[in-house]
């Protein structure tokens, strides 16, 4: 599929393996130190995920989502980029909301760092399963001083971040959505331990592989020669 018409500006919504992902914020409450708006200076797979002061509204989301869907047909939307997609809260349930009206089948997912609640400053879990068909939870820990270490949040998120992400983990459970924690794979992390959890929680179980790739590469893909 050519995607060089998907850029512009601003890249709100992007294919990768066979999904639709749409970037509505790059703000996030955590500086995880395996992010790869880091190491890959804020490109994922080529595409340059910053949008700065300006994000967009569900419309537009949905719009620059729309030639992808269409195009690719693809198994799943996920609201994913560089940013906590519940930071906009309000913008993930209105895009998702269209986006059910408009294709039923297609399969909705968030992925989130788990700490929507304390941004939110209520519980979300109702209102995301009303529109979601899943949750994804970057955990990576099953200890939470070493989820503060990995982590790094804010200091607003600090004291009971970890224990609000099992919380919310364990509602989105509750409310029947499907709910996978994952962790990175990193020196340091008893993987175990986080499948343990997950499985005590009532989630599922995914290993990410810590994401490395070279510049030349990169800089190959953000010209169209990686699909």
């Amino acid at each position: 599929m050519d995607q060089t018409g998907l850029r512009g500006p601003a890249v709100l919504a992007y294919a990768h393996r066979g999904a639709a992902y749409l970037n509505i914020t790059d703000r996030c409450p955590v500086a995880c130190v395996f992010c790869a708006k880091r190491t890959w200076r804020w490109r994922y797979h080529g595409w340059d995920l910053r949008l700065g002061a300006r994000e967009p509204s569900a419309a537009e989301a949905l719009a620059r989502a729309k030639p992808i869907i269409e195009q690719l047909r693809p198994r799943e939307a996920v609201f994913c980029g560089f940013g906590e997609p519940t930071s906009r809260l309000a913008v993930v349930l209105e895009t998702a909301r269209l986006l059910r009206a408009a294709r039923p089948q297609l399969r909705l997912r968030l992925n989130t760092i788990g700490l929507g609640d304390l941004i939110n400053g209520r519980a979300i879990d109702q209102e995301l399963s009303e529109v979601l068909d899943a949750v994804s939870v970057s955990l990576n820990t099953a200890d939470p001083e070493q989820w503060l270490a990995l982590h790094r949040p804010r200091d607003a998120f600090a004291g009971n971040g970890f224990a609000s992400v099992l919380s919310f983990i364990s509602a989105c459970v509750d409310r029947e959505l499907e709910t996978t924690v994952t962790a990175v794979d990193l020196p340091g992390v008893r993987v175990d331990e986080v499948r343990r959890l997950a499985k005590r929680l009532g989630a599922r179980f995914r290993l990410r592989p810590e994401l490395r790739v070279n510049a030349a590469r990169l800089e190959y893909r953000a010209k169209g020669g990686y699909n």
